[in-house]
């Protein structure tokens, strides 16, 4: 596969899931476009927002991967919409 079809694909590959709440409704998530999605769905002010956006838009090798999806958690964190723990 040519590596800008691996960057790509990158986009859908998994985190370190993150189970967040809005509301009284819980999500798993698991990949950086559901990270994506929900963060720019509800920026909320803590944490270094603009910095885990950007993770999250050019996270391309597994090790990016991973930082992004924990940037995501520390952000859900410290918003309080971390809804605990992910049971494997």
């Amino acid at each position: 596969m040519p590596i800008m079809d691996q960057l790509h694909t990158a986009q859908a590959a998994t985190i370190p899931m993150v189970r967040v709440r809005d509301g009284s409704v819980v999500f798993d998530i698991d990949t950086l476009d559901e990270a994506l999605a929900f963060a720019t769905a509800h920026p909320y002010p803590r944490g270094d927002y603009d910095e885990m956006i950007h993770q999250l838009e050019s996270a391309a090798d597994p090790e990016e991967l991973i930082e992004a999806g924990h940037a995501f958690q520390w952000w859900a964190e410290a918003n309080n919409v971390a809804a605990g723990p992910v049971r494997c």
